[in-house]
């Protein structure tokens, strides 16, 4: 067989493997084409395989794999759909994938019991927890944080319902939030896929069975390998699906509260809302005023450390002010002592020229009656 003739029958093979998973898709609400699946037909063998690509000129590949019968169903290896699409359709709504995911939000008087009857529901329903971020309250980062937690729960799907009742009795539902994902139809997709590259491995291995030569056997083992890599995607996508539909997920955030939210409100009178409202009002006030004192307590050593940090640099600018104070008033007192000195000697002086005056004084009197004597001497 020449080897332009071989690569025309696996194109031709791998085609309708493509169009035969195509009809498995379809047939179960699935959405692919043959169109979109080709790539994984045989029609890149030339440029893989190489000029001499021969097999033995009695092997007919097409013939021996029964890729489509006279009956017009499709039947590649073990995998055929000789179903009708109304049975396909009811099957695909009897085994719907449903990935179910619950929010709520409780509210507790004590945190660590609820806890502990959270873990109790888990257990035996079979559950377990997948993570979970408590916080304790400490006064180090906030006082006035309480105690919340956050866990996220996987429980039975078939015992979510009963569990989700269960928990709403051990504290105070605030919030609850239900959604559904439906993912029929990317999980019969993938099923779908997967059966395809297992018929591709089957006509793989056939092939490789009657291959003889180094080029053919290194070609047919390196797509081997692509799809059995390929078929343990699938498988582990699976899986992953199996796993989200068989156990729902059930998220908790937890709050420590000192009193618990009302779920139901009545109407009320104007008179029991102001007499209601005064008396939470003064429990408030005295909450607070309880929370103060004993915060205050609590951090008495950090305000007395705070007070001497502040105190230290607080008494160093004082001395230095005083000392300063004392350097300006002793300076002061000198120059007041000069000042004095400098008064009296002004003083000294002024008497010292008073008294000369006065001596002057007496010499022009005295000098004045000298005169007035002479003349009457001379007479």
């Amino acid at each position: 067989m020449k080897k332009s003739e071989l690569i025309k029958k696996l194109t031709v093979a791998g085609a309708l493997i493509a169009m035969a998973s195509s009809m498995v898709a379809c047939s179960n609400g699935s959405y692919t084409t043959a169109t979109s699946d080709a790539k994984y037909a045989y029609n890149d063998a030339p440029a893989t395989a190489g000029a001499s690509y021969d097999y033995y000129d009695d092997y007919e590949y097409a013939t021996e794999a029964q890729l489509y019968d006279e009956e017009g169903s499709y039947s590649v290896g073990n995998m055929s759909t000789p179903i009708t699409e109304t049975e396909a359709n009811a099957s695909v709504a009897k085994n719907r994938k449903l990935i179910k995911t619950v929010d709520m939000t409780i509210e507790t008087i004590s945190f660590d019991e609820t806890i502990a009857n959270l873990r109790n529901q888990i257990n035996s329903v079979g559950g377990y927890i997948e993570s979970e971020y408590s916080y304790n309250g400490s006064l180090y980062n906030n006082s006035n944080q309480s105690k919340y937690a956050t866990i996220t729960v996987r429980v039975p799907d078939t015992a979510l319902e009963g569990f989700v009742n269960n928990v709403s009795g051990i504290g105070n539902v605030t919030q609850k939030t239900t959604s559904t994902r439906d993912v029929t139809l990317s999980y019969v997709d993938t099923e779908s896929k997967k059966e395809m590259y297992k018929a591709e491995q089957e006509s793989l291995l056939a092939l490789l069975e009657k291959a003889e030569t180094i080029e053919d056997i290194t070609y047919l083992t390196q797509r081997l390998t692509e799809v059995r890599y390929n078929i343990e995607s699938m498988e582990s996508s699976l899986r992953v699906y199996d796993d989200l539909v068989d156990y729902a997920t059930v998220n908790f955030t937890i709050n420590e509260v000192k009193v618990l939210t009302p779920t139901v409100i009545e109407e009320k009178t104007p008179g029991q809302e102001l007499k209601e409202g005064f008396v939470t009002s003064v429990k408030d006030v005295l909450v607070d005023t309880r929370d103060f004192f004993i915060r205050l307590i609590i951090n008495l050593p950090y305000i007395i450390r705070g007070l001497l940090c502040l105190a230290i640099p607080v008494v160093i600018i004082f001395v230095i002010v005083l000392i300063i104070v004392k350097a300006s008033k002793k300076k002061a007192k000198k120059n007041q002592a000069y000042l004095d000195k400098v008064k009296k000697d002004n003083e000294k002086l002024a008497t010292v020229a008073a008294k000369v005056e006065e001596e002057k004084k007496e010499e022009v009197k005295t000098e004045d009656k000298k005169e007035e004597v002479k003349p009457e001497e001379n007479k």
